[in-house]
């Protein structure tokens, strides 16, 4: 992910305004608030220069700064600006003037401000300073200044900000001697005077935010072909750690060059935060403590961020129209990965579980693709980064891989350093395909659900002059019909594959293909091209559906406490109606909802036997196998999921541990394997991760 800076700002503007009618009432600020309402509509999307002179004293958690603002010819005389409500601001200038507009009401981090410019040159500067520490509190926090390091968002307030508006800055941060100061734009000047380092950066290009992170790193560098400084910075040294992501970030950042445009920023940097985030900045990435250390981040999260310098930190989002950004960089990152392990297919037919099990099997949390802003729970997710992924999918599917290139590069340089919405992106793809694609973007971003198509009345007939005709019968089931290229794949019975691009625009269509040779096998769209929803007989269960089921029944044994730190973990994160049942009491299931067996239980054991009676799986007192590998029951901790065999709708969940897994904790990292319906762990790691196979699907005819 990367940090979605208008989300604040979003917010903020609706404080504002609400605040701005409590204080109408104030007769002697009326005609100053009214200007400055007006004032930052009529500088946005205009560019203001800040000078920035910063101090960090850690042990005071203090920050010191001096910020010269020059604003855009034809801005207004009266402006509002926001600043961190612990900072004291004096104007230096005599003839320009500041008055607190409100203060910081309840949780509020910021106070606004109304600046009058007396002189007509359209600059002002300010002096600044005060303590800036949001304590770390579930591994979050709004902004810090410590003896341990800084850092610094957008909306910790650090600086005089003008909402609404980009900026471009120069910047000179003086810190102890032995930190590391960063933030986005070109390294001026890097020098230590005594106790003192002082750093300084350049940016001309416009900016959303504007963020600062220091601290003592242990600093590892490089360079790529094209001559942009890579760096690991991490809080202890750790020369084989810096190393993995050194052998890896090059090819990325010239991969996107080549693809896209040529790396927007002088540098890109991997920095160890003080919690655990997985932030993507302009030219650098924010990881906590653990995240940074994971394997799997090299060729997940770390491509992902470096393509956010592309998207979202040079081409910004419009976020009233849509986020556009994260189902384009899933696609081009993470999904990019799936393909070079030639596990594409298995990445799309995970992203349409997860709309299957996070919005279709609760539509009351469905949405419009346009109106997705940022990911906030799991079904948000599904909208945002799976479902739009899949439709950026399916224009290469259709245009190919060239094209989509192509139409991204234009879409890149049209819009560089400024805002996009889907919008612009389908004027890119439309000049560069020679192709009208009203229909296509409206379907897909402007409806809510996804279609689901049925396959009927297959035929074979051998005509006269001994050439077989097969028919067949697409159907689409929902209500809204779509224009959509079904996927189709035939194999005869010589052996050969054929491949037909159906065009299903009606409630029910026929098709047929005249061959030398006898239709054998039917197969639509056996490989997820196309976004639709899922039959659950071609989809393998997993934890997922689950986890975003609507409606979740806890079982348990109530004489073991361990087993409600568990319940309660889950109950903590998952958005379902929550039903508890103590089998002490009674062990009769629901005809609906999820069903989840806690803790290690003979009846539990008895009743997933049954479940799990055609698969790869015997359970004795002691041990555990599947699919043909044994494992002892005091040795590991087990996830394993079905469809229960009376109501194949619903799906069963069987989660137990061995004494020295803490049952809370391990909870909460079971929230992550989603993807999964099989999984063992020996201790932390897990040494087995799978789905149980999955049978004969409708969109499947053998003849």
């Amino acid at each position: 992910m990367y940090r979605s800076p208008m989300l604040s700002k979003d917010l903020h503007r609706a404080l504002i305004n609400e605040h701005l009618q409590k204080l109408i009432i104030i007769v002697g600020l009326l005609f100053f608030l009214l200007v400055s309402l007006q004032a930052p509509a009529q500088i946005t999307d205009q560019v203001v220069h800040h000078k920035l002179d910063i101090q960090l004293l850690p042990t005071l958690k203090m920050i010191k700064g001096q910020d010269t603002l020059t604003f855009p010819a034809g801005s207004p005389r009266k402006i509002s600006f926001v600043l961190h409500k612990n900072l004291k601001v004096t104007v230096l200038g005599h003839e320009d003037t500041i008055i607190a507009l409100h203060s910081a009401f309840k949780s509020e981090p910021y106070t606004e401000y109304g600046l009058t410019l007396g002189s007509q040159d359209n600059q002002v500067s300010l002096s600044y300073s005060g303590v800036i520490y949001d304590p770390i509190k579930d591994n979050s926090s709004g902004g810090l200044i410590s003896s341990e390091g800084a850092t610094l968002f957008e909306n910790t307030y650090w600086y005089p900000s003008v909402l609404d508006t980009q900026k471009n800055f120069e910047i000179s941060i003086r810190a102890p001697a032995e930190w590391t100061s960063l933030t986005q734009g070109q390294l001026v000047r890097h020098e230590t005077n005594g106790s003192t380092a002082v750093t300084q950066f350049k940016e001309i290009y416009p900016q959303e935010d504007l963020y600062l992170v220091a601290g003592p790193f242990k600093t590892t560098e490089t360079e790529t072909s094209a001559g942009k400084r890579l760096g690991i910075l991490l809080r202890e040294d750790n020369p084989s750690l810096a190393q993995s992501y050194l052998s890896v970030l090059p090819g990325y950042i010239e991969h996107y060059s080549e693809i896209i445009a040529p790396y927007p920023y002088e540098s890109f940097s991997v920095i160890e935060n003080l919690w655990e985030t997985g932030y993507g900045m302009p030219s650098f990435t924010l990881l906590g403590p653990s995240v940074i250390r994971l394997p799997f981040i090299l060729t997940s999260s770390l491509p992902h961020e470096v393509l956010h310098n592309w998207w979202g930190n040079s081409v910004y989002v419009d976020y009233e129209k849509g986020n556009w950004s994260e189902g384009l960089t899933t696609y081009m990152a993470d999904y990019w990965q799936q393909e070079l392990l030639q596990q594409d297919r298995s990445y799309r037919m995970k992203a349409l579980m997860n709309f299957a099990d996070f919005v279709s099997a609760n539509p009351a949390l469905d949405f419009p693709v346009r109106q997705f802003k940022d990911r906030h729970n799991a079904s948000s997710q599904a909208v945002g980064y799976s479902k739009s992924m899949m439709i950026f999918h399916l224009l290469e599917f259709r245009f190919g891989k060239e094209l989509f290139n192509k139409a991204l590069q234009d879409f890149y340089n049209e819009n560089l350093y400024q805002k996009a919405s889907f919008n612009d992106l389908q004027l890119s793809f439309e000049k560069t395909t020679s192709t009208k694609l009203g229909v296509f973007f409206d379907q897909w971003l402007d409806r809510s659900g996804a279609p689901l198509i049925e396959l009927t009345d297959v035929k074979n007939t051998q005509k006269t002059d001994g050439t077989f005709q097969a028919t067949y019968i697409l159907s689409q089931k929902q209500s809204d019909l779509y224009e959509l290229a079904v996927p189709v794949v035939l194999t005869l019975d010589s052996g050969q594959v054929l491949h037909q691009l159906a065009k299903l625009n009606e409630k029910t269509q026929r098709f047929n293909l005249v061959a030398a040779s006898r239709l054998k096998n039917i197969s639509v769209d056996p490989d997820f091209h196309l976004f639709r929803q899922l039959y659950n007989e071609e989809r393998p269960t997993t934890l997922s559906s689950i986890l975003g089921s609507p409606s979740l029944h806890f079982f348990f044994n109530g004489n073991k406490g361990d087993s409600l730190q568990f319940i309660q973990a889950w109950v903590d994160v998952l958005d379902g109606k929550n039903h508890l049942h103590n089998i002490n009491d009674s062990f009769v299931l629901p005809n609906e909802g999820a069903i989840i067996l806690v803790g290690n239980s003979d009846t539990f054991a008895e009743f997933m036997k049954l479940q799990l009676a055609e698969q790869a799986f015997q359970l004795s007192e002691n041990e555990m196998s599947i699919n043909g590998t044994s494992y002892k029951l005091n040795e590991i901790s087990s996830v394993l999921v079905s469809r229960l065999k009376h109501h194949p709708n619903q799906s069963v969940v069987w989660v137990r541990w061995n004494q020295e897994t803490p049952p809370a904790e391990w909870a909460k990292r079971l929230t992550h394997y989603g993807s999964s319906g099989v999984l063992i762990f020996k201790g932390r790691p897990t040494v087995l991760q799978t789905t149980w196979p999955v049978t004969d699907s409708p969109l499947q005819r053998k003849m």
